[in-house]
C-alpha cells in the first residue's frame, strides 16, 4: 500500500460515509428509538449494564450518554470508527489509520495524491467517484434468520470453502498451533478469492434449496447495466473480498455467525449484509437521499437481501469435545459448566479452551458482556473467570489501547455476577508473556489468578 498523501477526493468520500453505516459494518447492534439509533458504546473501555449511546442520523453524530466520563463523541464516520477500533479519537494521530479503516470498511477505492490505488486490482483507470456530504440514511431495520436456518447453511457454505496456503500455515503454525483436525472442526476456512469461485459455491447452495434472505454476509447486487426493476437483474454473492471465516458458536453447537480475519485493518470484522436499498412503490431506492438522487452513478453499489451480523457470544468447548458436539444440543449435555473462563476474541477463545479443558465464553469486544450473565446463570455456573492481560488493565500509555477503565468496568461486572452468587476471578499476567491468554498458554506459562472478592492472589493451576 502506498504510504503517500491520501487525496482529498478519497478524504471527502469517507467522510461523507453515515455513522450508521459504519455502524451496521462493525457488527454493532443497532435499535431504532424514535430518531435515533441506540448502539453499545463504540469505545472498547466502556463496559454498560445496557446500551446508552445514541446515533442521531440527522446529523450524522453520536454520544455515549453512559457513566464513568467515557467521553465517545463524534460528528463523523472517522471519530465512531476510531473510538471502535482504537479506544479514542485524536485526529493528529488517528486521522489517516482511520480513513484507510473505514474506506476499507466500506470497499471504497483510496486514491492517493501521486495517482496510486489501494486496494489491490485493476488500477489502470481512474475510480469513478463522487465526493458529496454526509445526509441521513432511510435505515430499515432487518431481522436475520434463525439460529437453526443460519446454522444450516453456514455449514454447508463453508463445507465449500477453499483453505488457502497461506490461511493454513497460520492456523498449524507457531502462531495458532492448531491441529489439522481442530481446523476442521473448527471449520476455518478461506475467503474465496475470485467471483467465480463464489458463485459456483453460491449457485450450490441455491440449487440445494437453500434461501440465503435474511442470512448475514450474503447479499444480493445488481448486475452491470443491470435495471433494479427486472428480478433477473439481481445475483447473490458474499459482502467479504478477503480473509478467512472463523466459525462463531452459540450455547447450542450451532454456527450462528462469521467473523472474517481480514489480514488488514481492521483484523477482525463481522460477516455482515446490512441492506441498503428498500422497496417504495414497486421500486428499489436507497435508503440514503444523496445516493438515491444520484442513483444512476451508484446503482453498482445497490445491496438487498442480507442481514446485519450483529456481535454474538463465541461458546466454546475443546476439540475432543468439540468432534462429537452435535448441533441443536445444548452444552450442559456435552460438558460440566461449574467452571467457565472469559475472554475476548475467537482465536483465544478456540485455543485457550484446547489447552485448559475449560469451557470458554469469546466476548467481541471488552464491553460486550450483556449476554454472558443469562448464560451463566441459566447453566448454574459456580465460577467465572474473567482473563485479561495486567497491560491491558492498567497501562494508561496506550491512547489506543485498553487501561485502568476496563479493570473498573470488569469490575463493576463482576459484582453482577457475585451478586448472583457466581464466584467471579481474574485470570491476568505481564503483557510481554502474551498478548492474550491464547499467547500466553501457547508459551507455556500460565496466568495469576485474583479472587476479586478478596483480591488474593494465587499461581493457577492446570491438571
Amino acid at each position: 500500500m502506498s504510504k503517500g498523501r491520501i487525496s482529498q477526493e478519497t478524504i471527502d468520500e469517507v467522510r461523507a460515509v453515515s455513522i450508521v453505516d459504519v455502524a451496521s459494518r462493525l457488527g454493532d447492534n443497532m435499535k431504532r428509538v424514535g430518531t435515533t439509533y441506540r448502539v453499545p458504546c463504540p469505545n472498547p473501555n466502556h463496559f454498560e449494564r445496557t446500551p446508552d449511546t445514541y446515533i442521531k442520523p440527522s446529523k450524522n453524530i453520536f454520544k455515549c450518554f453512559g457513566g464513568g466520563g467515557c467521553g465517545a463523541k463524534g460528528g463523523d464516520a472517522l471519530s465512531y470508527y476510531a473510538w471502535h477500533e482504537y479506544g479514542a479519537w485524536d485526529p493528529k494521530q488517528h486521522f489517516r489509520d482511520a480513513v484507510i479503516g473505514v474506506a476499507e470498511l466500506m470497499g471504497i477505492a483510496i486514491e492517493y495524491e501521486e495517482g496510486s490505488y489501494s486496494p489491490k486490482g485493476n488500477t489502470s483507470q481512474k475510480p469513478k467517484k463522487k465526493p458529496r456530504k454526509a445526509a441521513p440514511p432511510r435505515f430499515q431495520e432487518i431481522k436475520s434468520r434463525s439460529a437453526n436456518d443460519c446454522d444450516r447453511i453456514y455449514r454447508k457454505f463453508l463445507e465449500k470453502c477453499p483453505i488457502y496456503e497461506e490461511h493454513a500455515k497460520e492456523w498449524l503454525g507457531p502462531k495458532r498451533q492448531y491441529t489439522k483436525k481442530h481446523v476442521l472442526n473448527i471449520g476455518l476456512r478461506s475467503v474465496p478469492s475470485n467471483l467465480d469461485e463464489v458463485f459456483k459455491i453460491i449457485r450450490t447452495l441455491l440449487d440445494d434449496g437453500e434461501s440465503l434472505d435474511r442470512v448475514p454476509g450474503f447479499t444480493r447486487r445488481l448486475k452491470k447495466n443491470g435495471d433494479p426493476s427486472e428480478e433477473s437483474h439481481w445475483y447473490w454473492t458474499i459482502n467479504v473480498s478477503k480473509g478467512y471465516f472463523i466459525p462463531v458458536r452459540d450455547e447450542k453447537g450451532r454456527i450462528v455467525r462469521l467473523r472474517v480475519a481480514t489480514g488488514g485493518k481492521p483484523k477482525y470484522i463481522w460477516f455482515s449484509s446490512s441492506p441498503n436499498v428498500f422497496e417504495k412503490d414497486g421500486e428499489w431506492v436507497f435508503d440514503d437521499p444523496l445516493m438515491e438522487k444520484d442513483k444512476e452513478n451508484n446503482l453498482f453499489r445497490m445491496r438487498r437481501g442480507g442481514a446485519p451480523s450483529g456481535a454474538p457470544l463465541n461458546v466454546v468447548v475443546h476439540n475432543a469435545l468439540l468432534d462429537s458436539w452435535e448441533s441443536g444440543t445444548s452444552i450442559t449435555d456435552i460438558c460440566k459448566m461449574d467452571t467457565v473462563i472469559c475472554t475476548e476474541g475467537e482465536h483465544k477463545s478456540n485455543i485457550s479452551a484446547e489447552r485448559i479443558k475449560l469451557p470458554v465464553i469469546g466476548v467481541p469486544g471488552v464491553g460486550n458482556y450483556k449476554d454472558v450473565l443469562p448464560l451463566v446463570k441459566g447453566w448454574e455456573t459456580k465460577k467465572l473467570i474473567l482473563a485479561y492481560d495486567m497491560d491491558s488493565l492498567k497501562s494508561e500509555s496506550k491512547v489506543e489501547g485498553k487501561n485502568q477503565q476496563v479493570f473498573d468496568h470488569l469490575a463493576e461486572f463482576a459484582k453482577q455476577l457475585m451478586g448472583s452468587g457466581i464466584e467471579v476471578s481474574l485470570w491476568t499476567w505481564n503483557a510481554e508473556d502474551g498478548i492474550g491468554l491464547d499467547d500466553l498458554l501457547l508459551g507455556k506459562k500460565l496466568p495469576i489468578e485474583i479472587d476479586l472478592r478478596t483480591k488474593k492472589q494465587k499461581p493457577v493451576k492446570i491438571a
